[in-house]
């Protein structure tokens, strides 16, 4: 009896956990720019986000950001400000209906065209049969193989 209601407890006490875990909640204004900061690209130090980025650039993009977070813009529209003045690139995940994105479709329209391709060499070579000639050209082609045979021998 004290199993069932140990096992009980412990199964109330997981499923509180996940409700509590599972709740929205509202971001902080730190939690914010740090994730905003981890999505920008340094100018600076290629490769490195600006919240990982110890350049003073970087310094000032996350001053910048943590900013326009007091001020009560949005993640989008502080996002939209840094493309503006940067273009696509400052985003370490640019977004793929962008000119960037090209870069993505270049290899798979390249497969795709060398996949069309061998399958039509494939099909084309396979297609090709021999006909059977018909008897015009059978007779010519025993004339021509009489002729051979009689200028050998």
């Amino acid at each position: 009896m004290t199993a069932r209601i140990v096992i009980a407890a412990a199964l109330l006490a997981i499923a509180a956990t996940l409700v509590l875990a599972a709740r929205p909640h509202e971001a902080t204004a730190d939690e914010r720019v740090d994730r905003i900061t981890a999505e920008l690209r340094c100018p600076v130090c290629q490769g490195l986000s600006v919240k990982d980025s110890p350049s003073e650039t970087a310094r000032q993009m996350r001053d910048l950001v943590a900013e326009r977070v007091r001020e009560g813009k949005t993640d989008a529209e502080i996002e939209a400000e840094f493309r503006t003045a940067y273009g696509d690139w400052v985003l370490l995940s640019p977004p793929i209906a962008s000119w960037s994105g090209l870069v993505w479709l270049a290899p798979l329209a390249a497969v795709a065209a060398g996949v069309v391709l061998a399958t039509g060499r494939v099909r084309g070579g396979a297609a090709v049969a021999s006909a059977e000639p018909s008897a015009a050209e059978r007779a010519a082609l025993r004339e021509r193989v009489a002729r051979e045979e009689a200028a050998e021998g």
